[in-house]
């Protein structure tokens, strides 16, 4: 598999080597004026209830996969997180026709490579392969999600792999820092759960758990398949149908989560870390669900403030002050409301200098619109680096996920830049004063030092203070800091 991953690194180097910044600057079939020409695409809905999107791409012999999963791990039983990743980890580890490393040795000899990620909301399954391997490798595909054999000692190493990686996790700042902000702003909420799992969850999921796992939400009726390839598009749905048409169906897939509830008050989590040399920040609050309407424009006005290399907080952070090396912030949107956070890090003795500034800054990009200039640039950036991102065959596949996912449809490809061109600055400061979060209402963490940065956090709000270890487990486990006080928060 190393070896089809190295090829399709390299094609994919070689496309975008090809382009220019713009969509304008270099001839592209994805381009026609100011939207996007998508090619031909057909979408059909088989008897078991898959979903298959084929869209074809003539510009290299390659077929492409993505299979998204409506499941992940928002539905681990409680106690047992992790369990969605530990399946889609497991699938490659042999079927019921051929064991690990035969399987693996199918997949080699097309020189294809084959992945598997997961999401709080979704299992995505990657495949790619020649165009002259699309039966085979297609074949290999409905093997791995219609026989998997979860064989004990192959589970056992899946977990160890899971468990190694799980526990080095907690000696990366930038790690603790992503963990410990996710379980501290959701309290409860399923996208609070690291996705990956906590090393005595995982230790308790069993082979019966993946199973039953599996069986549940391994089914067409709760899954998309979109091929992209150097076919005709129906060639592409028959060879789907062909892999996949004899999935069994099952109970229709989980719903949505309650969305989550929002800080209404700043309240800051100190994670401990004795030896750290740099801090760790992140910050934010619930924003919005990746369907909104408004997610174009919540691009626009992020990409203002913290969203690229002359965004308002790499200028003030990084430029100005010399606080940080980068500064950054984005929309975690997800199937229900996910968060805006800003993060950051910078030395121990500036740590309530860099917090402040940042807080600061949020304040700003709530009170002043975006200039002239801000706003030209911003839309510019995103009108210019969109196609870029369709380029690759995968990335065209990812997207199309997406948007059958979300239910965006597809001119929310081909409509995209001028979308991004009629973005206002009024409707960017309406939409900011809505959804982005006042400084007075943010959860934040700092990983660092706790006996040398709390003193200096005490007059920006209540701390509370805990170990790496602690932070993702239980948020009831929190030892508090004598001088805090709970957070308290509202219905979104």
């Amino acid at each position: 598999m190393r070896l089809g991953r190295w090829r399709h690194v390299a094609m994919v180097a070689v496309v975008m080597g090809a382009l220019a910044a713009a969509c304008g600057l270099a001839p592209s079939r994805l381009c026609a004026g100011d939207d996007i020409e998508l090619p031909e695409i057909e979408r059909v809905t088989l008897p078991n209830g898959l979903r298959v999107v084929a869209a074809e791409y003539h510009e290299l012999p390659l077929l492409e996969v993505t299979l998204l999963i409506g499941s992940g791990a928002a539905q681990d039983p409680e106690g047992k997180e992790g369990l969605a990743s530990l399946v889609a980890g497991a699938l490659r580890r042999g079927t019921v026709d051929r064991g690990a490393q035969a399987f693996a040795e199918a997949v080699e000899f097309l020189g294809a490579a084959v992945d598997a990620s997961v999401s709080h909301d979704t299992t995505v399954i990657t495949a790619e392969f020649l165009e002259k391997d699309a039966r085979t490798g297609l074949a290999l595909v409905g093997e791995m999600l219609m026989r998997p054999a979860f064989h004990g000692e192959e589970l056992r190493r899946e977990r160890e792999e899971v468990l190694a990686a799980l526990r080095g996790r907690y000696e990366d700042p930038a790690e603790i820092a992503a963990l410990c902000y996710a379980a501290f702003l959701y309290r409860g909420h399923p996208y609070g759960r690291p996705v990956e799992g906590r090393p005595e969850a995982v230790e308790r999921i069993t082979q019966r758990d993946v199973r039953a796992f599996y069986e549940r939400h391994y089914r067409p009726n709760n899954a998309i398949a979109v091929v992209v390839g150097d076919l005709p598009a129906e060639s592409l749905i028959e060879h789907v149908t062909t892999a996949l048409g004899g999935w069994e169906p099952g109970l229709p897939g989980p719903a949505a989560p309650a969305g989550p509830t929002r800080f209404r008050t700043r309240s800051i989590l100190i994670v401990d870390k004795p030896g750290a040399t740099q801090v760790q920040i992140r910050l934010g609050n619930i924003a919005i669900a990746r369907g909104d309407p408004a997610y174009v424009v919540a691009q626009v006005g992020n990409t203002v403030f913290g969203g690229g290399f002359s965004s308002r907080l790499m200028e003030e952070l990084r430029i100005k002050r010399s606080l940080t090396y980068a500064a950054w912030s984005y929309f975690a949107a997800a199937r229900v409301p996910g968060d805006f956070r800003l993060g950051t890090f910078t030395k121990v003795s500036t740590t309530a200098e860099t917090l402040s500034l940042a807080l600061s800054e949020l304040a700003r990009f709530r009170d002043e619109p975006p200039t002239r200039e801000e706003l030209a640039k911003a839309r510019s950036y995103l009108r210019g680096q969109f196609p870029l991102r369709l380029q690759a065959p995968d990335a065209l596949a990812g997207r199309l996920a997406e948007i059958e996912w979300y239910g965006l449809g597809f001119d929310d490809l081909e409509k995209f830049r001028s979308r991004v061109a009629r973005v206002r600055t009024e409707e960017v400061t309406a939409f900011v004063r809505r959804v982005v979060p006042s400084p007075e209402t943010v959860a934040v963490v700092v990983v660092g030092p706790a006996a040398k940065i709390a003193p200096a956090l005490e007059g920006i709000g209540p701390i509370e203070i805990t170990t790496p270890e602690k932070c993702v487990a239980r948020p009831e486990q929190v030892e508090l800091h004598p001088t805090s006080r709970q957070p308290q928060a509202e219905p979104r």
